[in-house]
């Protein structure tokens, strides 16, 4: 059976870069479940940043992550599925309350937690780092920050979340990022990843 992470993290966190990575590294190791927001943003889903435009964009992004990795863990049950964010990275754009989130979707955070093995979040680079250079993105720096600190919150409580900040270089954070990828794959302890520097 097939074992699945969420990379997940602010804008400008590293994720493409490391999912990139991942690719080249462990090949058919792994399998990468899109991120849903690109596809549906990409292919003409509209944006308002009012409360109607967030709550229909997340409620098709939610639906649409949940179909995407169905499909990858369907047809792929022996890989490591690498998922570019995870469900919950909804309830960070959600307009409503939290409540109102799990109602509305018909599920629970306990649900939603248990999709995953693992929670990798990558936090949203320093201001001097921070890309500005992706279509899909509008936040400013300050407005990733917020984001960054959303999502963080709406994992918590993963039994197994590693948390990899932007205190060191963007090489250095995706060299950690991997190395933590390369120990889950090899199924080392939660301890032992925590450890890896």
């Amino acid at each position: 059976m097939s074992r699945k992470i969420a990379i997940t993290g602010g804008p400008s966190g590293g994720k493409t870069t490391l999912i990139d990575a991942l690719k080249q590294t462990f090949g058919s190791k792994v399998k990468v479940v899109p991120e849903a927001a690109s596809i549906l943003y990409k292919g003409g889903f509209p944006r308002a940043k009012d409360y109607n435009g967030y709550y229909h964009a997340q409620k098709a992004i939610f639906a649409t992550q949940r179909e995407l990795e169905e499909l990858r863990t369907k047809t792929h049950p022996d890989a490591l599925i690498v998922c570019d964010r995870g469900s919950l990275d909804s309830l960070a754009y959600w307009p409503d309350t939290e409540e109102h989130f799990y109602k509305t979707l018909n599920t629970d955070r306990k649900t939603e937690i248990a999709r995953y093995d693992w929670v990798i979040h990558l936090d949203t680079a320093t201001e001097t780092d921070y890309d500005t250079s992706n279509d899909i993105r509008t936040e400013n720096f300050h407005e990733a920050l917020l984001l960054n600190e959303k999502i963080k919150k709406s994992w918590e409580g993963h039994p197994q979340r590693v948390v990899i900040t932007a205190e060191n270089d963007f090489v250095s954070k995706m060299k950690k990022a991997t190395a933590v990828i390369d120990a889950i794959l090899n199924q080392k302890t939660y301890e032992d990843i925590t450890l890896i520097k």
